[in-house]
Formats: C-alpha cells, structure tokens, sequence
C-alpha cells in the first residue's frame, strides 16, 4: 500500500503536490490500496478550488480500480463538519446509482474509527475526532471487551504492559482537564480494538505523550490529547501516523512526512512518500516546494549552482543520517528531482543589503529561483548558540524554536528566577 502524509492544499501549490503523487503511483503500478494520511487544508485556509482539483485527483484514482481511504484529520474539520463532506455525498451517490461505474475500485471517507483487512493486516483507521459521541460508547457497550484476568495464554505475556495502560487511563478519566478525560476515552477505544484483533496496524493522527522522537524537540502531553507512550511497547501493534511533518521510527511507531514544506519554517528538508507493506518501508524522496537556509554567507562567498547543488547533497544526507538504524526495514531512495523555479532560499549573511544581493549569490541563479531572501546574522545571538550549546541545525527545524531559545536563555541568565519568569510568560501566554 501507499502511503500519503499531510497535505495542506492550497492553489498555489496544488497543482505541483497532484503531480508528485500522480508520478509515485505511476512508480507502483501494482499497488492498489492508496492511503491518505491527509490534513487537506489549514483551520484559516479553507481553499475551495484546490480542494475541487483534488476530488477529481481522488475520481481519477477510483475510475483507475484503485482502492483509495481517506482519513480526517485535525485540520479537516471546519467545527464538526468534514470539509470533504459534499464530496463524500457526491460518490456515495455515484456507487449507489452506478454500480459498476467502469470500475472495481472504492473510495472510503473516513471520519469514524473502522478496521478493515487490507493485504492480510488487520487496520484500524483512527482518524481525528472533535469529539466521540454516541457511536463510541455504544461500540464500547456492545463489544464490552474490558480487561480481565481470564486473557488467553498469549494475552498474559502482555498483562502487565496492558495494566499499567489501563491504569493510566483510569486516573485520566477522573481528570478536571476535558483534554485529558478525552485522552483517556481515545486509549480505552485503542485498547479495545487491541484486545479484540490480537494483531493490529493503527493509523492515526495523535501525539503520543512523553516520549521525545528521533528529530522532535517537542514532547506532548495527555492535556495536549495523546497516546499513552506504553502503546510503543505493545508487541503485535504497529502505530503509523503523520501530524508531526518530520518523519521518523521508534520501536513499532512510523511516522509518514508531510507531502509538502507548510512553511517557510520547514527549512532543510527533504519530503517522502512511502510504500509500506507490513514490516518493510520504502521511501521515496523529492521536493516540491523547498526552503533552503544557508547559514553565514560571507562577502567572499557566492552561491552559483555548483554550490546550491553541494548544499542540496548535504541537506539530503542530513535527512538520511538522521533516521538511519532506527528501523532496520526502511529503505531510502534518495534520487530526486528539484527545479531551481520551486526552490527558495533564506542567506544568513553578516552584512545585509539587498542593493549588494549579487554579492552573495549568482545573478543567473537568482533570477531562476522562487524567492531569495536575506537575513541578518548578529554576533551576539552567535554567542548565545555556542555558549548554550544549542545546534543551529535543530533551531530551524522546528516552528516552536523561538519559545525554547527563549526558555534556554533564561535559564543561563536568570538560573535562580527562572520558574517565576516562565510563569509570568505562560500567564501571559507568550509561550
């Protein structure tokens, strides 16, 4: 099956992310079931002609005999509307008035927990929910599997792991936080479906708490709605999600990366679609809309396309070394294709001046790129990195970097007012 992360749609971009999928399926012929682990758009960039142009991407894929699920995530609900939902309407009717529409293919909107068999795995689709509702509660009366000492054999391996899970969730139920009361009912559903199936492959689209993950420098909480981090540790269970952008693998969780760069933010990163077939995970590495910071430019130095392809090669071994060995079944292929009209490019340079732009970079290059901006390196805030011992590789690769850079200074500054001072910040919700 194939697997397809966050999206994000918009119009300026739709057209590029369309045709980078079209191009991995037409890679993967012989795959039929076509995953996608989709935040179609943003809460406050409802695009409506991009989503159109992506609905008929999807009925490209259906006439094509492909089976294609379709998981709503945290962004697709506009309240607690699927911002899919007329669409889902259109083919239902399609299927119901054409049976056999000149195809044996299926598109799934899923806004409800379902599991379905899928070559040979038993999944449980687990999208994104504002809230639970009747349809949960009345699954979990029916099936009514609560933990109990009279498991199987097999199950009793697993007791200890599954009641300190269930205990967990027991404390969070009685908790002031709705967060965390919500928290609690996602992981009691979890579990059921766990102890129902056996064996069981979950894609999801949660935190998972405590845990810091390879190349995350956030941790999540139960407050923030999560996963316990004991689900990890399940034998029998994969977790496959994505949410988080970055992908990366730890014990049985996989996490897809998003389609596209979202922001100007997602600096130095390479994107990947991913095949995966029990096991075994093949990615496959491209870029569509890249941002690139080249970190303290000097006047001396310029950026033509022999040094622009240099960096690209750094930036791609980076992406790799930094997953590598963690999951001894992914497979990267790193050849790729980038057009210089895609890519933008963020110059750290000691002197700014945009009258003196050609100083830094190739003016034939210049003209060829999406966008070149330049950005003030102060010596100073080079001080502050190297004293605090912070990488500048791991302040740009994540949105939040500011809060912990500002986190960080107060405790080298102010070691001793340090938790009065956060206090008044998160008071003020600053951070």
């Amino acid at each position: 099956m194939l697997l397809f992360g966050d999206l994000h749609i918009n119009s300026r971009i739709v057209d590029r992310v369309i045709e980078t999928m079209k191009n991995w399926i037409s890679q993967n012929l012989d795959e039929k079931n076509l995953i996608f682990l989709w935040d179609y758009v943003y809460h406050f960039s409802y695009d409506r002609e991009a989503l159109l142009k992506l609905y008929s991407f999807l009925l490209e894929l259906y006439q094509s005999w492909k089976n294609v699920y379709i998981l709503a995530w945290n962004h697709d609900w506009l309240w607690n509307t699927f911002v899919f939902e007329e669409a889902k309407r259109t083919y239902e009717i399609i299927k119901n008035v054409f049976d056999n529409w000149e195809s044996s293919g299926k598109i799934e909107f899923i806004t409800e927990p379902k599991v379905e068999n899928i070559e040979w795995e038993d999944i449980l689709f687990f999208p994104y929910c504002l809230e639970l509702g009747e349809w949960m509660s009345s699954w979990a009366v029916s099936k009514g599997y609560n933990l109990d000492s009279s498991l199987s054999s097999e199950w009793q391996v697993w007791w200890a792991q599954l009641i300190e899970i269930e205990s967990t969730v027991n404390t969070l139920s009685k908790s002031q936080n709705k967060n965390e009361r919500f928290s609690a009912e996602l992981n009691k559903l979890l579990l059921k479906y766990y102890q129902k199936y056996g064996k069981l492959t979950v894609i999801h689209h949660y935190y998972t708490e405590w845990v810091n993950f390879p190349w995350q420098r956030w941790r999540f909480y139960f407050n923030d709605i999560a996963l316990s981090h004991l689900l990890c540790e399940l034998d029998w269970l994969k977790l496959i999600s994505g949410h988080l952008h970055q992908w990366f693998t730890y014990k049985n969780y996989f996490c897809t990366w998003s389609v596209r760069n979202t922001s100007p933010l997602e600096v130095n990163q390479a994107k990947m679609l991913f095949k995966y077939s029990g096991w075994k995970i093949f990615g496959k590495m491209f870029f569509v809309n890249p941002y690139f910071q080249v970190k303290n430019i000097e006047e001396w130095v310029k950026v033509d396309d022999n040094y622009l392809e240099d960096f690209k090669k750094e930036v791609i071994w980076e992406n790799i070394k930094n997953y590598e060995n963690q999951w001894r079944n992914v497979e990267i292929n790193s050849d790729y294709e980038m057009k210089n009209k895609d890519v933008s490019v963020l110059l750290s340079v000691w002197n700014m001046n945009y009258e003196d732009m050609y100083s830094y970079i190739d003016e034939n290059l210049f003209k060829q790129l999406r966008d070149v901006k330049l950005k003030k390196v102060y010596g100073q805030t080079e001080d502050l990195f190297e004293k605090m011992d912070i990488e500048w590789i791991n302040l740009t690769s994540w949105f939040a970097d500011w809060k912990w850079l500002l986190k960080d200074y107060l405790k080298v500054k102010y070691p001793n007012d340090y938790e009065k001072y956060l206090d008044f910040l998160k008071k003020g919700k600053i951070i």
